[in-house]
């Protein structure tokens, strides 16, 4: 039962720790919208090949963490259905990690860490295709 109590708290500590990384996301999507950039994204994206292998690189090379993806998707899903273009954001961005390759380089091996991210990239942009062919069925 200690455990019970100890994990609670520390749940709660958590939570109290993310509130301000949550509402920062919110504040920043806020202002994307607001911005220029956000209508210069959503007139030149689109379901094609380029933006979903535009938006697999670009996200890949983010650093934020990876629960902000799901909230700046869902403002480009509000926008239009880029079926594409979010779903190569969301799995490149968890997936792919450029700015991480030196410590994944040092910990694993050169040969590991580039091959997983190569991998990783493809299979974001291949991962997009399966989900639009599902959505659109």
């Amino acid at each position: 039962m200690p455990n019970i109590k100890k994990t609670f708290f520390q749940t709660l500590k958590w939570f109290k720790e993310m509130i301000p990384m949550l509402l920062g996301i919110l504040l920043i999507v806020a202002m994307l919208k607001q911005s220029w950039t956000f209508d210069i994204l959503t007139k030149y994206l689109n379901n094609d090949f380029l933006s979903t292998v535009l938006a697999s690189f670009f996200w890949s090379i983010s650093a934020w963490t990876a629960i902000n993806s799901y909230i700046i998707a869902d403002s480009f899903w509000k926008v239009d259905d880029y079926i594409l273009v979010i779903t190569a954001f969301l799995v490149s961005w968890v997936t792919v990690w450029i700015i991480q390759i030196p410590a994944e380089i040092y910990f694993f091996g050169k040969k590991f860490a580039l091959t997983r991210n190569l991998i990783s990239f493809i299979f974001s942009i291949i991962i997009s295709y399966v989900v639009y062919f599902i959505y659109f069925l």
